[in-house]
């Protein structure tokens, strides 16, 4: 399932980076958020025979947590919101869809933060392929471990004390956390 799922939110993202004619939708300003938010929920409903409602319940909730992220982020920054606010998103489906409570929603958007907030953006380019597998695969485990009642607890990390202080947090991550790398970034990428 988790390989499936991969398989085709990647396969999406190279064909947008190699600039193939191919529609995606896009949230927060982004295909590859789209994609990621998107494609591997569909992967687990077909392969697990969701009902179209659990897709599209399961869809919104990843997009509105994606979008809180981003909130806070910002639209562009040095902070990869593919694979963080489009992944942790993706999670909290990926919890839906299993019929994961509010808490285990929370252990995932935790488990998210505490793993892949790091994750930078250099652009779009093959490297965000590489992205979207750890985002996918993170995901998954994230999701696994909420499900089992396990997570990162709120003292740890970045982790806030409600869920929404913990996507406030991630991504504040990015904005202001970032401006100092997003010049780094720049200045490698001009060097070349």
């Amino acid at each position: 399932m988790q390989k499936s799922a991969s398989l085709l939110c990647n396969g999406a993202i190279e064909t947008r980076v190699l600039g193939l004619e191919a529609p995606a939708m896009s949230i927060t300003g982004s295909g590859a958020n789209g994609i990621i938010a998107t494609l591997p929920l569909y992967a687990y409903s077909v392969l697990n025979h969701c009902t179209n409602k659990q897709l599209y319940q399961a869809t919104a909730l990843s997009y509105l947590i994606c979008m809180y992220i981003k909130e806070y982020s910002g639209k562009l920054s040095a902070f990869c919101g593919c694979g963080i606010a489009a992944g942790t998103g993706m999670a909290c489906g990926l919890v839906y869809l299993q019929q994961g409570n509010k808490e285990q929603i929370d252990h995932v958007i935790r488990n998210m933060a505490s793993s892949i907030t790091g994750m930078i953006c250099d652009g779009g380019n093959h490297g965000c392929v590489m992205k979207g597998m750890a985002a996918v695969d993170i995901a998954f485990e994230s999701a696994q471990l909420a499900m089992a009642d396990v997570s990162i607890e709120s003292v740890h990390g970045i982790n806030g004390m409600s869920i929404e202080d913990t996507l406030k947090n991630m991504g504040e991550i990015a904005d202001p956390g970032m401006r100092e790398t997003e010049k780094v970034i720049v200045d490698i990428l001009k060097k070349k």
